[in-house]
């Protein structure tokens, strides 16, 4: 899994890679959507194959932008409708269940993640350390980035175009049992596709309830994001872009052991939806969204419960820092951004967003996944804005 890494390292790179000519606060808001196709433009012409399609807030206004070709099986152009997998964005959705489950009285974030596992699935342990809920939302519980067990391992893939095809939840709860901590939770940074997988079994296991339904409890249903799921239904494949790797057609990754990790497919449109709400505008969003209990989620969702500068091996962390599933970077006057970046064999997703400065921005791509479009495009899109709010 290159992209989520790549993912980490990105957000250190925005300036080196960000070379827009005009900082946001030159564009009137009615030739935005002039800079940011032409931003588009650039950046897909030099992945190739595929399409991409590019959403913004900015101070209550939104628009989206979609270029190239989707491949759509309904003929239709790229747009806010338009399904991609969205690979590692599905962290900070299970993030956000945890938060619910945490104000609920449900869990603790201090949790030993034993207590939540269903039998016979045992937690590891370092000289009676335990991994809490927390270390799993945090990427510092000690677990690697993927397992390895005796039908998966990356060295040696069956099908390294649909490498976790043949993972099992089973086979992950064996794993789990048997593996060995070589460092205490909470001290090292290590992203771990696997341990946030873990995790959602632990939040399914704890509520008794079934994560997809978690899911859809939490966040799809409360946002009205109803193209963001784990199994797109025929009308929503219609709708879906075509996954390309090296200018080739590649299928979509299938992971049934790793769905709170990486499973989700959504649109532009629905993560616009879910961003509106995370910078605490109910605008179109109904009553639901708009509560003090799901402003209390949200908001507890999005806290910083980990600092790399405070960590003893902060890792590809760096500076930055982790709330529940949500990367922190920081702004030049001190405010976070909230981030996160992900890509399967064929598709490239990321969102940012900064409360304080009252914008948002996620880029969702079908082309080369190697070439992080959309990590760039955002990338670009976050100089601008931020470049306009030191301005302001």
């Amino acid at each position: 899994m290159r992209g989520p890494v790549l993912g980490v390292v990105s957000f250190l790179a925005l300036t080196v890679w960000a070379t827009a000519p005009a900082p946001a606060d030159a564009v009137p808001p009615d030739r935005l959507r002039e800079a940011v196709t032409a931003l588009a433009d650039r950046r897909l012409e030099e992945a190739g194959a595929g399409s991409i399609v590019v959403g913004v807030i900015r101070d209550g206004r939104s628009l989206v932008v979609g270029r190239g070709d989707s491949g759509r099986p309904d003929g239709g152009p790229p747009d806010g409708r338009t399904l991609f997998q969205i690979a590692s964005l599905t962290k900070p959705f299970t993030g956000t269940i945890l938060a619910e489950l945490i104000r609920a009285g449900r869990v603790a974030p201090t949790d030993p993640l034993a207590r939540h596992l269903p039998k016979p699935v045992h937690a590891p342990d370092f000289d009676g350390t335990p991994i809490r809920l927390l270390d799993l939302a945090t990427h510092t519980a000690g677990l690697p980035n993927v397992p390895e067990t005796p039908r998966f391992s990356w060295s040696r893939l069956e099908d390294p175009r649909n490498p976790y095809k043949p993972l099992t939840r089973e086979e992950v709860g064996a794993w789990l049992s048997g593996f060995s901590l070589t460092v205490p939770p909470g001290t090292r940074f290590r992203y771990s596709n696997v341990g946030m997988a873990v995790l959602g079994e632990a939040l399914s296991t704890a509520s008794g309830i079934p994560y997809e339904t978690l899911l859809k409890r939490v966040v799809t249903d409360r946002f009205g994001m109803t193209d963001t799921t784990l199994a797109p239904t025929a009308g929503q494949r219609a709708r879906k872009a075509v996954g390309h790797a090296r200018g080739q057609v590649v299928p979509d990754w299938e992971a049934p052991a790793m769905q709170p990790s990486f499973g989700l497919y959504s649109t532009a449109d629905d993560l616009l939806r879910w961003l509106r709400a995370n910078m605490g505008d109910c605008t179109g969003l109904g009553k639901a969204a708009c509560d003090d209990e799901t402003a209390a989620t949200l908001a507890l969702a999005q806290s910083v419960q980990v600092d790399g500068r405070a960590l003893r091996d902060p890792g590809a962390l760096g500076q930055g820092a982790m709330a529940l599933g949500w990367f922190v970077a920081w702004a030049a006057d001190g405010t976070p951004i909230l981030w996160h970046s992900g890509s399967t064999g064929g598709f490239n997703a990321y969102i940012a967003f900064s409360r304080a400065h009252r914008w948002a921005a996620v880029a969702l791509t079908n082309s080369d996944p190697e070439r992080i479009t959309a990590d760039r495009v955002v990338g670009d899109l976050i100089w601008q804005l931020e470049r306009a709010a030191e301005r302001r």
